[in-house]
């Protein structure tokens, strides 16, 4: 193939907790201090307070800023930052900080940002980490450019509120214990009618209310108190916008519980726990069991940062694992920096000395909160029947407020769907105009920058096997073939590579490569790269490796990709070491199969037309045979299979006929005896019924496809033995391909190689496969790698779609091989990268279900570097594990985890939890 506590839920979507030790999690203590505090919804108006107006004048110059302290020359526009009173009589003050667009300004409208928290600040996280026109550099004394700043399309103006949070404050104590939902909103009000008469051009302009999470809160209150008061004082409010919005208690908790289950990181035995134990609507009281659980569910998920849960995390002021996107460590860099006496003066801000240091977040304020409503819906819907734009929007990776909670709660809205769900991609001049619209945002801001569909290889495969397919593989033995097996004298020097083109000087093992004949009638010949381990080789075990397709190359992928020891560089000529390569631990083999694959061959071409799983198998052994002719140092060496896809079809199968053909072996036999230890595969494809239904449900699951959608999908698709896709089935199919877009399959989130260009790329280079194959049709590559001597029609391909479209033969399930091979004693781990939609880590769930072996050692999260890593459940004679923040191809996306985890397996000991 090419390509299970108390909540944890965090406010301010991207508030960055920096600690080693379990998450700091507010929202389950926030939800127990408010739970005697909580009316149904809110019941605010304007006839209950007295709006203070003081005068402006002269204060619109006063507030300019003339510099930032480390500002980027030629970044020019207007800036001001201030206070204004909200209360006299209270000294009650709230700071603001204000950014002109840099075009135009004056046909711009005018847009309020609002952070959650509670007690959180907009200008430490919406102005300096998100979307204001600057980033803190790490030296936490100077800004760089933010080219994305929404600055570019309209005049910002960033509010820290309630009284308490960041600059803002009161000269009155008692008020940061008494701020709530209410008085929140009154203030936030106040200061608007305040602001707009210092800054009067603004006061007939388009204004837009916009934030995140608790904002979801902060903001229909306000818009609502707004529209309220038009009547007194007018202000142009033409729509709102929320972010990962905190918005219902009872879909909150549900959603968020949902939401990791999806993601694969709580078990089923904990979801069901909760599912069945938790009641979370209106008044209702958690049950002891239920507590119990979501307490269980917490330890789970283990140390992860819940705003991103596939980010980084940062640990001692230094990011845990490198990254070319965004820095964990940013709000210490903005903590550093908004505590620089020279940046408060020329923010006109903490002119009176506050006590203690400005902080992101306050928590007596949090702490203190004194009224929240269970609900914002029946507000929402008073705003949805106003006219007033509605936008919300969630970054789906969130999980503090997550996009599940939101969707739940949309549907309580029981609004009429107007458009239909489509995939948004990024284009200029969309304007869409509709009274409530709901937008996902994939890994948080990640654009898709392609407008042509991605080729689906499966959905085509399983079309084409339909009618080739037996139910279980046949139970293979020698007897059912003649093994070849030649003469390989001298033919392991011949092998030997002295040194690839453009290959690193520094690298120091021996590496070969060539043919091996496996049937000589037909000239069909298997091409091989070999890589010793870089450190005491003959103490360490032969691994094998084979990537699926089925017709895809292990060299291509697994060499070059993934796990070998170097990468292609850009210019596809030269080569990089690969520090997470698997030769660090075993001695990596590489096997071009079945023939036509890579620089695999055979001299009879209708071998292409013929092949299928049980001559894939038949090959493959006869190779390993003859291959250990020729290096016969690792006759009796610990020997492991490897690979990923497809190949969960091809290892379970190879490894039946080793141990098969192990055990026909007589002790006066010449033949090979295969020292087969264990197995391993990564994201398999190994059941076709659970392939089927676990894809679907991935897509669903990560808010890719619409309710409607998958729904009809569940009801119409049989996926069972013998079943027949009907055309109803088929339609909705066809639809869930339209809707899930232009996303790389094989990694939802990674950005995509567009005419051989990445449009954005935060780590893995998705242009990869291009460098990969220049590298491998150059003649003097091809040469150092005694490949290609018969000049082979056509140049050397990832993958070989004739042998793609042509396979013969493919079991419906692997199952039944696998439960022999569970039984056999030799070990046996699949493991999952947790956000690849081709064979997703859902499929292999189910698959597993379908087993029904006992649990070991039940579900945890495993570490690297104090971070998790993903999670793992040791069954009887097999282990589940994943990989958090891989994609298909596990060791390309997260190279330190995959080689963590092989390391692990060939221990034969599961990953460690903290």
């Amino acid at each position: 193939m090419k390509f299970g506590l108390i909540i944890s839920i965090q406010f301010v979507l991207l508030i960055l907790v920096q600690c080693v030790k379990n998450q700091f999690h507010p929202f389950s203590k926030f939800r127990d201090l408010q739970h005697l505090k909580q009316t149904y919804e809110d019941s605010l108006t304007t006839e209950n307070f007295v709006v203070h107006i003081g005068s402006h004048k002269g204060l619109k110059a006063a507030d300019k800023i003339s510099r930032l302290l480390g500002q980027p020359s030629g970044y020019e526009f207007n800036q001001y930052s201030g206070y204004i009173t909200v209360d006299p009589d209270h000294g009650r003050v709230l700071f603001y900080y204000f950014v002109e667009s840099r075009n135009n300004s004056d046909t711009k409208p005018l847009v309020l940002w609002l952070n959650g928290g509670p007690g959180c600040s907009s200008i430490g996280g919406g102005a300096m980490m998100e979307l204001g026109p600057f980033r803190v550099n790490k030296d936490g004394k100077t800004l760089s450019i933010n080219k994305y700043s929404w600055v570019e399309v309209a005049n910002i103006l960033f509010l820290e509120s309630p009284a308490g949070v960041g600059f803002s404050y009161s000269n009155t104590s008692t008020d940061y214990k008494t701020t709530g939902d209410t008085q929140t909103a009154l203030d936030s009000y106040t200061f608007l009618i305040n602001w707009l008469k210092r800054f009067p051009e603004y006061e007939t302009r388009d204004f837009y209310i916009t934030g995140e999470s608790y904002a979801g809160h902060y903001i229909p209150q306000l818009a609502l108190l707004i529209l309220r008061s038009n009547n007194h004082t007018p202000i142009n409010l033409k729509g709102i916008a929320i972010g990962n919005a905190y918005v219902d208690e009872e879909t909150q908790n549900k959603g968020t519980h949902d939401f990791w289950w999806y993601r694969s990181m709580v078990s089923d035995e904990i979801h069901d726990g909760i599912v069945k134990n938790c009641n979370f609507s209106w008044k209702s009281v958690l049950s002891e069991d239920c507590k119990a659980f979501i307490n269980e569910e917490n330890k789970l998920t283990g140390n992860i940062f819940s705003y991103d849960i596939y980010g980084p995390l940062c640990i001692n002021g230094t990011s845990a694992k490198q990254t070319t996107g965004f820095d964990p460590c940013t709000q210490d860099y903005i903590q550093s920096y908004l505590n620089i006496p020279q940046v408060q003066i020329s923010l006109h801000a903490n002119l009176t000395g506050l006590p203690g240091p400005w902080q992101d977040c306050n928590d007596d304020i949090f702490n203190n909160w004194t009224d929240q409503p269970f609900t914002m819906l029946p507000t929402i819907q008073r705003l949805l029947g106003s006219g007033i734009r509605f936008w919300i929007y969630s970054g789906d990776v969130d999980s503090n407020v997550a996009v599940t909670t939101t969707k739940y709660a949309i549907n309580k809205l029981n609004t009429t769907i107007k458009t239909p769900w489509y995939p948004c991609f990024k284009q200029p001049n969309i304007n869409m105009k509709a009274t409530l619209v709901f937008s996902i945002i994939l890994a948080l801001l990640a654009f898709v920058q392609c407008v042509r569909k991605q080729f689906d290889p499966f959905s085509k495969f399983i079309e084409l096997q339909n009618l080739k397919k037996t139910y279980d593989s046949p139970e293979l033995t020698t007897e059912d073939f003649v093994v070849h097996v030649a003469s390989h004298h001298g033919m392991k020097e011949a092998d030997k590579i002295t040194r690839l083109p453009g290959q690193p000087k520094c690298s120091k093992f021996n590496q070969y490569s060539g043919y091996v004949t496996v049937d000589p009638h037909h000239g069909r010949a298997l091409f091989y790269y070999f890589a010793e381990a870089t450190h005491k080789s003959s103490e360490k075990p032969l691994v094998l490796w084979l990537n699926g397709g089925p017709g895809c190359s292990s060299i291509g992928g697994g060499t070059m990709m993934e796990l070998g020891p170097f990468r292609v560089n850009k210019d596809g000529k030269t080569l990089s070491l690969n520090k997470y390569s698997w030769n660090k631990v075993g001695n990596m083999l590489f096997l071009e199969s079945p023939a036509g694959v890579g620089f695999s061959y055979s001299n009879r071409s209708s071998d292409y037309e013929s092949t299928g799983d049980s001559q894939t198998a038949k090959d493959s052994y006869t190779f390993l045979i003859n291959w250990l002719e020729r290096f016969p140092e690792y006759k009796t060496r610990d020997f492991y299979i490897t690979g990923e896809s497809y190949a969960g079809h091809y290892i379970p199968q190879l490894a039946q006929l080793i141990l098969r053909s192990n055990h026909r072996r007589n002790d006066d036999d010449n033949s090979t005896f295969i020292n087969l230890k264990g197995i391993a595969i990564g994201n398999a494809y190994i059941d076709d019924e659970t392939q089927g239904k676990g894809r679907h449900d991935f897509l669903w699951s990560r808010s890719m496809v619409s309710d409607e959608i998958h729904d009809g999908i569940v009801k119409n698709c049989d996926y069972s033995w013998n079943s027949v896709l009907s055309d109803i089935c088929k339609a909705y199919i066809n639809q869930e391909n339209y809707i899930v877009g232009n996303v790389f399959a094989y990694e939802i989130y990674a950005p995509l190689c567009f005419n051989g260009t990445s449009a954005k790329t935060t780590g893995f280079d998705p242009c990869t496969q291009d460098y990969i194959e220049s590298y491998m049709n150059n003649p003097q590559v091809q040469k150092s790698l005694h490949a290609n001597l018969t000049n082979l029609p056509g140049h050397w391909q990832d993958c070989n779609e004739d042998i793609f479209n042509n396979w013969s033969d493919q079991p419906f399930t692997m199952l039944p091989t696998i439960q022999r091979l569970m039984e056999s004693g030799i070990r046996f781990w699949i493991y999952s990268g947790d956000i690849d939609s081709i064979v997703p880590v859902t499929t292999t769930q189910y698959a597993i279900k379908k087993l029904n072996s006992s649990i070991k050692t039940p579900w945890y999260p495993w570490y690297l570097n104090g971070e998790v890593g993903g999670y793992v459940v040791e069954y009887e004679n097999l282990t589940f594990l994943t990989v958090r923040g891989a994609g298909h191809f596990v060791p390309s996306y997260q190279p330190d985890r995959a080689l963590a985890l092989f390391s692990s397996f060939l221990d034969g000991k599961p990953p460690v939890s903290l």
